[in-house]
Order: C-alpha cells, then structure tokens, then sequence
C-alpha cells in the first residue's frame, strides 16, 4: 500500500459517529468530510474510500454514506464519475489554497498544538465523559462561597489540606487496607511528581533500583533522573521475581503488585512476603504503584502490599486519574513517618503547594459519596467493555493471548512467539489504533505483545477498533 493510501487512511480513521448527536448520522458525515476538505485534510482530487467500504468502518448503513457523498457532490465539494468513485472537487483547491492570516495555521498542524481526545486503543485512559461533571461544579461553587482563603497563598499546606489528607487517609483505610494516619498522607501533583521527589529524597547516584521489567517507563525516567542504577527484574505468573542470593543490594525497590503494569499479573502472597523480606534484611525501601487496583470486575481487590508490612518501609502511591480524570493532576503519597518532615521540606522547595480549590472540591466530592458512585458506574462500564472486546477478539479469530483478564482499564494480549511486537504497533497506528508493544516497557527481552486501553473507549469504538485490527492481521 503506497504512503499516500495509508495517510488517508488515517485522516479518515479520525471520522466518528456520535450517537447521542442530536444531528442524523448522515449529516454529521457530510460536516466532518466538508470540513476535511476545507481545512486541506482532503486535497482536490483526492479519492474517497469506496461507500462499502466507509460504511463498514463508520457501522453505519452503505445508504447513508451515499446520501452523504451525493449531498458534497450537489455543493460542489465532491466529483463523481462512473467507476471511479467520488474525488475531491478540483475546484476546492482555490478555497484549500488561500495564505493563511497571522497566527492561523492548518488544521493538521493546529491538532498538535491543542489537547486532543486519545484514540483506540490507547492504554490508561479513563472514560471522562462518565465523570459527573455537573456534581463536581456544584461543590466546587459551594466550597468557593466559604470565602476568598482558597485563592490566597497558602504555603501552610505544602502536601495539601489537612481535610482532603483526612478523607484520603480514610479511603485508603476502607478500600486497601492501607495502615496510616492522616497526618502521614501527602498530596501531590499526580503520582509522576510522587516519584520524582521521593527519587531525590531517597537515592545517591549510582544506588541500585530494583524495578519490574516491563514496567511503569515514567517510574524508570524518575530513578534515573536521580543517577539511580535500574536492576530490571522479570514478571512470572506471581510477579516480580527475586534473585535467589546475595544479589538483591538495592537501595530502592518499584513494584505495581495488585495490577502489574503492563502485564496486568497480581503478585501472589508468597512473593509478598518474600519481597516484604527482602526489603527488611537489606533496608531497601519499597514504593508500591498501586495505580490501578481498583478495577476488578470478577473478584474483590486485593489488599495493599503496604497492608502486610510490619516494618513501615512501603511508601504507598496513587493518584486519582484514573478513577476520576486525568486532568485533575492530584495523587498522594502515604509515607512512614520518619519521612514525612523530609519530604514536606522538598515538596515545598518543588512548588510551594499544590492549587487548592481543586483539593477543597475533591474532598467534598468524597464526602459525599459521590466518588464512591461514580466508582462503581465506571467498574460495571469497563467490565462491559473489556468483555465485548474479549469477544470480538475471540469472534475474529485475532492471534492474541490474553493471560490476564477480568480487571483492570488494560489488557496485555501476547502475540505468537517470533512476531515483531514493534512492526504491528506500527501497522496499527497507520489505520489509526493507538497500540503500544509491550517491548516499549522493557529494558531486556520480552515476550511480543501489544497493550491494549479499554476502559475510555465505548463499545462502538471498541467493535470498530476491532474490525481495523482484524484487517490488519489478515494482510
């Protein structure tokens, strides 16, 4: 298939149908393809995708798209000539053409530049538009008519407000079985800036972190950041494996237990303990990612490895990205005490505190339960989903494994043995999937494999996402 054919592939890839829309398919069609052309994402003379063809990408009836490409072709948009299907007028290039003013540019080039909505089937994204945004207003406007006091400095609060750090405690407490007083619970830009202080608080150059391979690649940038030695350590059935002799001499060991990532397997109580031991003979400290683990759909959650330590040398983190939105930016650290000064110290130098409307709004939001419902909207959602995509996957006979099922917003589906995980991804995203290889998480070998994000995808992306990739496979 020749460059030009897959460019346009992937400009049309971005074409979807929005069903709650109160305007007919047919005519959201028409708006996007005019658009298209006037922008110069289609260029005069191009050629469409044949009408059989669109209509089964869009799941939408072959009339319809008929309807649509013979509306353009009335407005002067479209050319249409017996077996050789619709073109872009020759004429758009006049319009297409014309010097842009000041700081217009193409819109190829303003996607970049402005935050866009991921595509299928990218990894870690939440479904926002499930968050109830309009409840979340209602409190933010309440807690703004308590006063002024929220737009003030605040530099008294450098790891948050002692009433969100108490109902996070509390959270924590009921949901993993986290051991901590509220007064041991920090609050932090999202979990990256977690890692990044405590990289600065806890490692010298040159020390040893212990770290699962593949693992979190944003963790790893952090050690590293700090002039940390990784040690990548292989995932199994049970999780991370340990050495079986003197070799494990880290100052620092990263783990996501209840939700690898990527992988998706939960550490067995075994390797818990045997970690928890490890841990305590050589006075390394343990940061457990418990990033995920609350999304299980077929059994109960695990509690936190942080649960089962006697010793306090788990450093717990979180955040609420995914269970919430990611452009809330607000995670927390639960630490032992003997860190809490240090840290608070650093957190402050890093940036003073963290916006506290945003913290006031939140834990409001928590004690109303209404996180807790929105929680629990999400979970019966992304069960759905990740099972419709299992089925389809199933259906279509794609050569795919999926190990580990049943929980979590990813799923990791192995490829057979001597596939370039690499070479697919690349051919996914060329029809417009967005599917990393699970060789992007890893430092040494690893099985090929792709991940794949279900939980911000409805179940019509998800059947379309599918279809492209069944395709896919066959060539």
């Amino acid at each position: 298939m020749r460059d030009g054919q897959m460019k346009q592939i992937k400009r049309i890839a971005r074409i979807t149908i929005d069903r709650a829309d109160s305007r007919s398919i047919q005519t959201q069609l028409t708006s996007r393809l005019k658009q298209m052309i006037q922008s110069g994402e289609l260029l005069a003379g191009e050629r469409l995708p044949s009408t059989r063809e669109f209509a089964r990408d869009l799941l939408v009836s072959r009339n319809t798209v008929v309807a649509a490409y013979e509306m353009l072709v009335g407005e002067g948009y479209l050319d249409s000539e017996l077996r050789d299907g619709f073109r872009v007028n020759q004429a758009t290039q006049a319009f297409q053409a014309i010097p842009l003013r000041g700081s217009e540019l193409p819109r190829r080039e303003r996607d970049s530049r402005v935050p866009a909505m991921p595509v299928p089937f990218r990894p870690t994204q939440p479904d926002v538009s499930l968050f109830p945004l309009a409840i979340w207003n209602r409190h933010r406007n309440r807690v703004l008519k308590e006063g002024n006091c929220l737009l003030q400095y605040q530099s008294k609060f450098p790891i948050g407000l002692d009433r969100l750090r108490r109902n996070v405690a509390e959270y924590l407490r009921d949901s993993r079985g986290v051991r901590c007083k509220w007064d041991e619970v920090a609050i932090t830009n999202g979990s990256q800036q977690a890692l990044f202080l405590l990289a600065h608080l806890l490692l010298s150059k040159g020390q040893i972190v212990f770290m699962e391979d593949p693992g979190y690649p944003g963790a790893r940038n952090a050690w590293l950041n700090a002039g940390a030695t990784i040690l990548p350590a292989p995932i199994d059935g049970e999780g991370i494996q340990l050495p079986n002799d003197e070799a494990l001499k880290a100052a620092l060991i990263y783990v996501t237990p209840s939700h690898q990532f990527p992988t998706g397997t939960c550490m067995s109580l075994a390797r818990r303990l045997a970690l928890l031991k490890a841990a305590r003979e050589t006075n390394a400290w343990i940061v457990e990612d418990d990033y995920d683990a609350e999304f299980r759909y077929t059994s109960a959650p695990q509690p936190s490895l942080q649960s089962l330590d006697e010793r306090r040398r788990v450093i717990y983190i979180g955040s609420f990205s995914k269970t919430m939105f990611p452009g809330l930016r607000i995670g927390y650290v639960v630490l032992p005490p003997s860190l809490v000064k240090v840290f608070t110290a650093l957190k402050s130098t890093a940036d003073d505190y963290s916006p506290l409307i945003d913290q006031a709004t939140l834990s409001a939001f928590l004690e109303s339960g209404a996180f807790y419902a929105h929680l629990r909207r999400c979970r019966r959602h992304y069960a759905e989903r990740q099972s419709a995509f299992l089925e389809l996957a199933a259906r279509r006979r794609l050569p795919l494994r999926f190990p580990v099922v049943g929980r979590g917003m990813n799923l990791a589906g192995f490829l057979p043995e001597g596939m370039n995980d690499q070479d697919v991804s690349r051919k996914l995203q060329d029809v417009g999937l967005d599917v990393p290889p699970l060789s992007r998480y890893s430092v040494g070998p690893v099985a090929p494999g792709l991940l794949f994000g279900l939980a911000g995808f409805d179940k019509q992306q998800i059947q379309k996402g599918v279809a492209r990739m069944a395709r896919v496979f066959e060539k």
